[in-house]
This record gives C-alpha cells, structure tokens and sequence, in this order.
C-alpha cells in the first residue's frame, strides 16, 4: 500500500468529515466548492487558508491526482468558503511554481503537514470575484463563535451533570465524586478533598468552555441538538476512554451516568448554539442591492 492510499484513505474518512464543517468558519481552514468533471454535481474540499487580497492560493497535496484539481480542469469556475463567506472565483494550475516554497511562506504549519501528507505537490492560484456572493447561514467571524460557544459551554457545563449527580442521591453515594475525580486530572497527587472540589471545578470549567467553542465552531446550522447529541458522545468517549482512562478515581465512575452527562452536555450546548444562532445578526450592515433571506443569510440580488 503506498503513502498516497494511506493519506488518501485517512483524510477522507478521519480527517475531512470532521474538518469540513469547521471549514470556511475559523480562520485556518476554507472549503473549495468545485463541480464534479463526471457527475456535473457540487463537490467540497477542505483546504487551508490561503486567502491574500482576492487571491486565493491552495497546495494540492496530491498534485496533478487530486480529484479537485480533475476538476478544475474540466471547470476553472470554483467556489471557496472563507471567514463565513463564499467567494466565486478562476482556478489556475501552476505546474511551474515552486508549490514547497509557497505553502511554507502561507502557513508554516500546514506546511508540515502537507509535506508529510503530500505525495506530488502542485499550486493552484485562484482569482476571486471582487463581489462577496453570499452570507453563510451560521456564525461568520471568530468572535462569533467564540461568544456563542462559550455562552453555551456556560449553560451546558452548569447543568449537564444532573444525570450523574440524580444517580449518586437514588444510589447514596457521593454526588461530588465526579467533582474531585475531574480534579485528580490536574493534581494526581492529591488527596484532599477540599483541594480536589476546587481543581474539579477548574478543569470542568476550562473543558466546558473548550467543548463549548469547538461545537460553536464544528455543528452544523440545522440539527444542531442532534448533532450535539452525537458530539457528546464522541466528546465522552475522548474524556472517559482516552483521558480517564489512566486516571483510577474516574475509572472508577459509573459509566452510565457520566456518558448520560456527556449527551446532554452536547444536547444543551446545540440547543443554545440554535437559538444563539437565530438571533438577527449585529450590524449586519445590509446595504442596497441585497435581501435578506433569513438569520445571517445574505444573497445578492
């Protein structure tokens, strides 16, 4: 099996579902729309940020085989999403740019990446339209998600532990258990009771409001709750059997109750995300010649 199978299988299956949603949202990724050469259909590819004035620059990692650049091929015409917005645009090939070079000076550490991941690089410039075609529907800048996942980490962290705290009253045990074990995680050593209360607060604090940004920035506009549902499960399944894992007080834990928690802080956390997210945008700034189609949704006329 040669690298670019390997690296072929492993960003369509593990990397890019995960990456495309959070592409064209945060500042480090977009998403290229191009038209599939054989089935005529809308095809997207999470690519880096290579965004410089109205240019856009991307190293194929595959060169000449990636099927988005079969695509360019057949249909220059492309779309790309950044920082929120579509931007149409020209896609050029270039076979004689030294495509090394150029990403090193775009991004040092897609670079890395890219170097290890690539197999035949090549450079494909891509001039945009001057007009922004359109307004994604969802949170467009950084401090936007930022301010609506850590209003929902907020929100979701202070309640989600109820399953696991109802649990502990019906059963008589300890409804601060979870507390202290979530603080053995950032002082292993320690065996005071008072001073593990207090770093479990901490920790689940700092993880609830990194959980919280990173579903601001990854779920969807639609179905937030459901995919909420599905991102705490994969988020219970990093902290209990990759985290806790080597850590014996959260071993010790009931499962049940600490993956129901999880569900419903990634439930809770969808559901502020959706309703943050259908609030009208501030200072949307709509001018003469658009309409406004709906929350953050803006299409030239």
């Amino acid at each position: 099996m040669d690298k670019r199978t390997v690296t072929t299988a492993l960003a369509k299956y593990a990397i890019n579902p995960i990456v495309r949603r959070l592409a064209g949202y945060v500042p480090w990724w977009a998403l290229l729309e191009t038209i599939g050469r054989k089935t005529g259909k809308p095809r997207r590819t999470p690519v880096g940020n290579g965004l410089e004035g109205d240019t856009f620059w991307i190293v194929a990692e595959h060169g000449w085989a990636a099927k988005y650049v079969r695509n360019i091929q057949a249909d220059p015409r492309v779309r790309v999403r950044v920082n929120g917005w579509w931007r149409a645009g020209l896609a050029h090939p270039l076979a004689e740019d030294n495509a090394t070079a150029r990403q090193r000076r775009l991004r040092p550490f897609n670079a890395a990446v890219v170097r290890l991941m690539g197999t035949e690089l090549l450079t494909v410039r891509i001039d945009l339209d001057k007009i922004v075609e359109e307004r994604i529907n969802g949170p467009s800048t950084t401090r936007e998600i930022l301010e609506n996942g850590v209003a929902a980490g907020v929100i979701a962290g202070a309640v989600s532990g109820a399953p696991s705290t109802l649990d502990a009253l019906v059963r008589h045990l300890d409804p601060l258990e979870a507390t202290a074990a979530a603080g053995s995680l950032l002082l292993p050593g320690e065996h005071r009771r008072q001073r593990l209360l207090l770093a479990g607060v901490f920790v689940h604090g700092i993880l609830s409001l990194g959980w919280g940004i990173a579903l601001a920035a990854a779920l969807p506009p639609k179905r937030t709750a459901l995919w909420g549902a599905l991102a705490g499960s994969l988020i219970a399944a990093f902290d209990l059997g990759l985290v806790g894992r080597g850590n014996p007080r959260i071993r010790s834990l009931p499962i049940a109750p600490q993956l129901a928690d999880h569900l419903a802080f990634g439930v809770i956390a969808g559901l502020g995300l959706a309703r943050r997210r259908a609030r009208p945008a501030r200072g949307n700034g709509v001018s003469a010649g658009h309409s406004l189609t709906g929350p953050g949704d803006i299409r030239l006329r």
